[in-house]
């Protein structure tokens, strides 16, 4: 069985779990969080941006470098540089204390989230670029203009 389609089996057996929030973090515990096979080796960092904008109520991994930042009011998107897989991200924004987690999906080698922290709506998407990191964009506004925000692909509008 080729590795892909079997990492798969194991990720759609790990995200059915039945029962309570216990068996669901059980289960997402066994989910893979390791290098990404089927991906290079991850080769030089892109270069951070010197002096980075401080962006309100944006959420990324702790480590990420942010590299761009636009800002079309009332949105701001944010791309930056993380050494983790997407995996590893969406575990460490779901397992923030101070984070309510609205949607949350995984595809293994993409993870997306929309999050708030009461006060802004951040939607996060992050993408493998090799074995070990990933890219990773955010997309913040205020929550009273959380209808402009994107929302996870798999998601019922």
């Amino acid at each position: 069985m080729p590795r892909t389609l079997l990492l798969s089996i194991v990720i759609a057996i790990a995200l059915t779990g039945c029962g309570g929030d216990d068996t669901m973090q059980a289960n997402l515990a066994d989910v893979p969080t390791g290098p990404l096979t089927g991906l290079p080796p991850c080769g030089e960092a892109p270069e951070p941006l010197a002096e980075p904008p401080e962006v309100e109520g944006l959420v990324l991994p702790e480590g990420a470098e942010i590299t761009q930042v636009t800002e079309t009011a009332p949105l701001t998107n944010v791309t930056a540089y993380v050494e983790r897989t997407p995996v590893q991200i969406r575990l460490e924004l779901e397992a923030d204390p101070e984070l309510e987690i609205l949607v949350s999906e995984d595809e293994v080698l993409e993870a997306e989230l929309l999050v708030t922290d009461g006060e802004h709506r951040t939607f996060v998407k992050a993408r493998a670029i090799c074995d070990r990191a990933s890219v990773v964009v955010g997309v913040v506004a205020p929550e009273e203009a959380s209808d402009v925000v994107p929302v996870p692909t798999g998601a019922a509008s």
